[in-house]
């Protein structure tokens, strides 16, 4: 299970010049990734999905450290993992 898209860490810049519903740009690498735009939503709630998304890659990091865990200490049935891979696996693009 490997992240193929930029190597963290993302970065939330607020204030791209654009107009006051945007939530903001995610920079990684050296480079601006996405702009975040609020049409409909407004500026907070962009502004709130835009952070998301930059922390997107670490959450994902300790998602699968913390699954990869909890697998070699509860190996059950109850230890819904199979929520949790169908998560990373998503995150992935392996749906």
């Amino acid at each position: 299970m490997k992240f193929k898209g930029t190597a963290p860490p993302w970065a939330h810049a607020d204030n791209h010049g654009l107009n006051e519903t945007v939530g903001g740009a995610i920079h990684g690498g050296g480079n601006t990734l996405c702009l975040v735009m609020g049409k409909g939503i407004g500026k907070e709630q962009a502004t709130a999905n835009a952070k998301l998304m930059a922390a997107a890659p670490e959450l994902l990091e300790q998602l699968i450290r913390l699954r990869n865990k909890i697998a070699d200490y509860r190996p059950d049935d109850d230890d819904h993992l199979d929520v949790v891979d169908a998560a990373i696996n998503k995150a992935l693009g392996r749906e």
